[in-house]
């Protein structure tokens, strides 16, 4: 079963949300309200809307360089920990990569910039709109730095992996990124369950991106080894035993790419996640 629904196109690229992020989107509304009341709901969903189209344009960055290096846009995925954009293949050459990965952030931060230099001229206008706006430009600013941890598949870790790939190839560099990654997702969930231990409650959001960046690094070092190995055999029927990197793609993260003919992890993750719900 299909968890995600299309909501519109931006630059003629799908974008599709998940049916999780659907349940959250309120949690996310009141989490926004600067004041009590409808008015305060109504802010609340507005910053709401405005935190995933920002999400979009996130995506959007990554995508529109991305297609640039000769990439095809499949679609942008909305989840409740941020988004995906997937392309029909990663760019091939490390550099390319690299602008593909850090474009992303360059736009939550050029749009947390904007919201921060915005919120003090409106706040003698419509203070509670300030304040959203302000709320938006700093998780923007948040969001940028966040994602160049390099935490293998977010931003950060794709652009590692790049700059392993001349020096190792494309599989060995996957693989080691990818064990950086799951590192790093230990060490979220450390974090997450941290205030426990002073009696506090545990953070839920940052324990989901531990959880989800640890099994999107497996997958994509796991998908990396399968293509690798279906090279090699076509290689040796061909007589050759040769694996170009090239050859070999990887499957999505959430905030990244995947390979046409893979499912993609975030996907699957948020799916299986309902199954067991049921």
């Amino acid at each position: 079963m299909n968890h995600s629904y299309s909501i519109g196109r931006i630059f003629g690229i799908p974008v599709r949300v998940h049916i999780t992020l659907l349940i959250f989107l309120p949690l996310f509304a009141l989490s926004f309200a600067p004041v009590a009341g409808l008015a305060g709901l109504f802010y609340g969903i507005l910053g709401a809307v405005g935190l995933f189209g920002s999400v979009v344009l996130h995506e959007v960055g990554h995508s529109l360089v991305a297609r640039t290096k000769g990439s095809h846009i499949l679609e942008i995925l909305l989840l409740p920990i941020g988004g995906m954009a997937r392309l029909s293949q990663m760019p091939r050459r490390p550099v390319d990569e690299i602008q593909t990965a850090l474009a992303g952030p360059a736009v939550s931060f050029i749009l947390g910039l904007a919201g921060l230099w915005a919120a003090p001229l409106l706040l003698p206008l419509t203070p509670p709109l300030a304040f959203m706006i302000h709320q938006l430009g700093r998780i923007n600013i948040i969001l940028a730095i966040f994602n160049l941890i390099p935490s293998f598949p977010m931003d950060g870790g794709r652009v590692f992996r790049a700059a392993l790939v001349p020096r190792l190839g494309r599989l060995a560099a996957t693989q080691l990124a990818a064990k950086v990654g799951r590192g790093i997702a230990w060490v979220f969930g450390a974090l997450a369950l941290w205030p426990l231990l002073h009696g506090g409650g545990i953070h839920f959001s940052l324990l989901l991106i531990a959880f989800f960046v640890h099994q999107a690094a497996g997958a994509e070092a796991r998908m990396a080894t399968r293509e690798a190995t279906q090279a090699r055999r076509r290689a040796q029927a061909g007589g050759e035993w040769h694996i170009p990197d090239s050859d070999v793609r990887v499957s999505p993260p959430p905030y990244g790419a995947a390979s046409a003919d893979a499912r993609p992890a975030a996907r699957g993750v948020f799916d299986d996640l309902l199954r067991k719900w049921r």
